[in-house]
């Protein structure tokens, strides 16, 4: 049985994201690829603490609108996008804005 995320040593995830990047560079159609890199920005996110993401206003990579954290649940950030519509991200997604 495979282990989470959660469950895994950093070294674990290192090698996680290494074999997606891989499989990444194999994909053959773009929706394949879109649920890798998914995936690779899930275990990603388990090597970053999520006290260094408090709420405030970040940028989402191959995401237009501004995303306001709202607040964090594990590795997810939950907010909105724009002031408006409800989103969620893994926390490696996102970039602080500079004021």
């Amino acid at each position: 049985m495979k282990k989470l995320y959660s469950q895994m040593t950093r070294e674990e995830i290192e090698h996680e994201m290494k074999r997606l990047r891989e499989e990444m560079e194999q994909a053959e159609f773009p929706s394949q690829k879109a649920v890798l890199e998914s995936k690779y920005e899930t275990a990603k996110s388990y090597t970053l603490d999520p006290a260094d993401f408090p709420p405030g206003l970040y940028k989402v990579h191959n995401v237009q609108l501004p995303f306001h954290v709202v607040y964090l649940n594990g590795i997810m950030a939950w907010g909105t996008l724009d002031g408006r519509e409800e989103a969620s991200f893994p926390i490696s997604m996102l970039t602080r804005f500079q004021a």
